[in-house]
């Protein structure tokens, strides 16, 4: 390091040493922070089979694409010293590392939904801004404890690339490509073929090392485990990538459905008929889909709906996008409508912004204003980044038309948008100067 980095990061010890780089905990004499402070620093067995300025410039490349990337479940980027000879970084100091928490109990005990949920929701991130982590494990997970709770970030981007790019055309060893046990079979000698699909394979592997109790596999194969935890596991690690979960949302959905599963007490028959029809894993068909919205219409209160609704699956839904534009339509209003009537568990708000962000993307005007206004009522009512994020991503660039809907939405209902944009500055650090001129002369 340079003088001047050397006089203001005080070294108080060594935290660890991977691949390509030391970690120490040291104490930023300009911040008055204890931080982590990343070295470049690659051991020989590695050198051994990549020079030494390929490496150098992978690590600079690894500040570089995770100082973009701008996410609470992703580990941020404090300072960069790029320059420096050996360059260096630092970033927030963690508690321990999701495979120090593994090792002392592999069922995660009361953390064990929030790791998951985060996970995805950084990797829904990385996979949205167009990039593959390709090297996720529990080891480059890290556990943070904040005055809002317990959370966990993405790190360690050195194996990150843009998606269909050509860079770093590596082997599959572990001292320069990934980890074997949680590397897809597509990685094993060619990394420029890693799609997001590589990364859910990867997670598989991580729920495998959960619930199985740590049990031994063969690296670069499909998973198996019994029960519905083994189903989400098996298509998470399909051999053929695009057999794999087609999306972090549809994984988040079966993995929320398996993990809360609990015994459901049916208010009639009719209730029954139609979760077992939205529960049997096949394409409904018309008449089936009939009696799914007429048990809908005819329901007496939001309990009844919301059990439905959460029998609904994401690729319902794009079955109805792609075969039923009306049923779609209508099925967008009992979600829209539900969001801002009822209160629901923490980690579900999540899930059902992922339906959200469907109904968006492919609803009407109409459809499209209504989920603005749900999704800014459920996600500061539950104080749930992932569902404020969503929202405020809905917000930017919209159509002069989607704007005046909205308006209108919004003098309507008397909704107070002006409370929900204050919540999210303060929770997620929203920037309201982002809003189209009619919606921030109403803040």
């Amino acid at each position: 390091m340079r003088v001047e980095e050397k006089m203001r990061y005080t070294i108080q010890e060594n935290i660890g040493h991977g691949g390509f780089a030391r970690v120490d905990k040291v104490y930023d004499t300009q911040t008055s922070n204890v931080v982590a402070l990343k070295i470049y620093e690659p051991l020989s067995v590695v050198l051994a089979h990549v020079d030494d300025l390929s490496l150098k410039r992978r690590f600079v490349r690894e500040v570089q694409y995770q100082s973009g990337v701008i996410h609470p479940n992703v580990v941020k980027i404090l300072d960069a010293h790029l320059d420096n000879d050996p360059p260096c970084f630092t970033m927030p100091l963690a508690e321990c590392t999701l495979g120090d928490e593994l090792d002392a109990d592999h069922t995660l005990g009361n953390n064990l939904n929030t790791a998951l949920f985060n996970i995805l929701s950084g990797l829904e991130c990385l996979h949205n801004c167009g990039y593959v982590h390709r090297d996720l494990k529990p080891a480059n997970v890290l556990k943070f404890n904040s005055p809002q709770g317990i959370y966990y970030a993405i790190s360690d981007f050195g194996l990150i690339s843009a998606i269909n790019s050509e860079s770093t055309n590596l082997t599959g060893t572990n001292a320069t490509g990934g980890t074997a046990l949680y590397a897809a079979p597509e990685l094993m000698g060619d990394f420029r073929r890693a799609t997001p699909a590589a990364d859910i394979y990867s997670f598989g592997a991580i729920l495998h090392d959960i619930f199985s109790g740590r049990a031994n596999r063969v690296p670069y194969s499909e998973i198996s485990l019994p029960g519905p935890m083994g189903d989400i596991i098996s298509k998470c690690t399909k051999s053929l990538a695009i057999r794999r979960y087609s999306s972090i949302a549809a994984l988040r959905d079966d993995l929320y459905r398996v993990l809360t599963t609990t015994p459901v007490t049916f208010s009639s028959r009719d209730q029954q008929r139609v979760i077992e029809l939205l529960s049997l894993g096949t394409e409904l068909t018309d008449h089936q889909w009939d009696s799914v919205f007429f048990y809908l219409e005819r329901a007496e209160n939001n309990a009844e709906i919301d059990i439905v609704l959460a029998s609904i699956t994401i690729e319902h839904i794009n079955t109805l996008k792609n075969n039923s534009p009306e049923l779609f339509a209508a099925l967008g209003d009992y979600f829209s409508d539900i969001m801002l009537a009822q209160s629901f568990d923490f980690d579900y708000c999540d899930v059902l912004a992922s339906k959200a962000k469907i109904f968006f993307d492919f609803g009407g005007l109409g459809m499209k204003a209504k989920l603005i206004l749900a999704l800014l009522e459920l996600g500061t009512s539950h104080n749930r980044w992932y569902v404020e994020r969503t929202v405020s991503s809905m917000l930017t660039n919209m159509s002069p038309q989607l704007i005046e809907r909205l308006l209108a939405e919004i003098r309507v209902t008397s909704f107070n948008f002006s409370r929900k944009i204050i919540h999210m500055e303060q929770s997620i650090g929203y920037n309201r100067q982002v809003l189209p001129p009619q919606l921030l002369g109403i803040v």
